[in-house]
């Protein structure tokens, strides 16, 4: 089976650097634009007008690849509500990512739980009131659901960059210097 190749698109201006755009797709109509951040693409740039397009290209590359190395999938634990089936409480606040060792993950999975007694397992979800003629609320009600500590689960939260230490910087390869061609000499023999 044939490698699927990416193709590159760079745009930018020679005087503004930072402003380099930077497209890849498998097809002119499959282009998409790769999130760079600020320095990112000023370095684009700058590597596109001093060494050329085959070093900004490896440039993007090592920075994809350094993304993907850093990203990280992550989750929480929650617990099913009492009174409506296949809804859970849960604090987004509190997560660890998925390849944790298990003690950490267990440390998370206390530390919710505990943060849920504190309230009996209640959580306010919204807030209805009335208000009086001069926009005063009256008759508050809180709904709220309860968390149902019998039944726990794990909730995927996604992807999430988290860097386990600094990255190595981006060296291009030095283009080999050209071979010197041998001049042609002219044959001192005589000829006849």
């Amino acid at each position: 089976m044939k490698k699927k190749r990416f193709h590159y698109i760079i745009r930018g201006s020679r005087w503004l650097p930072e402003n380099f755009r930077v497209s890849k797709g498998l097809t002119e109509h499959s282009m998409k634009n790769v999130p760079l951040t600020l320095e990112e693409r000023r370095e684009v740039g700058n590597l596109c007008l001093t060494k050329g397009f085959e070093a900004a290209v490896g440039y993007i590359k090592h920075v994809e690849r350094a993304r993907e190395r850093q990203s990280r999938k992550i989750i929480t634990y929650a617990f099913l509500s009492k009174e409506v089936p296949g809804r859970f409480v849960y604090c987004p606040q509190l997560y660890c990512r998925a390849d944790d060792a298990i003690d950490k993950r267990l440390r998370i999975f206390k530390t919710i739980r505990s943060v849920l007694e504190e309230t009996n397992g209640r959580v306010v979800i919204s807030t209805e009131c009335e208000l009086d003629g001069e926009y005063r609320p009256t008759n508050v009600k809180e709904n709220t659901i309860t968390a149902d500590f019998s039944r726990p689960i794990r909730v995927p939260m996604g992807e999430q960059i988290i860097r386990d230490g600094p990255e190595p910087p981006y060296r291009p390869y030095k283009k080999a210097p050209k071979k010197a061609k041998p001049h042609k000499r002219r044959n001192p023999a005589p000829t006849r």
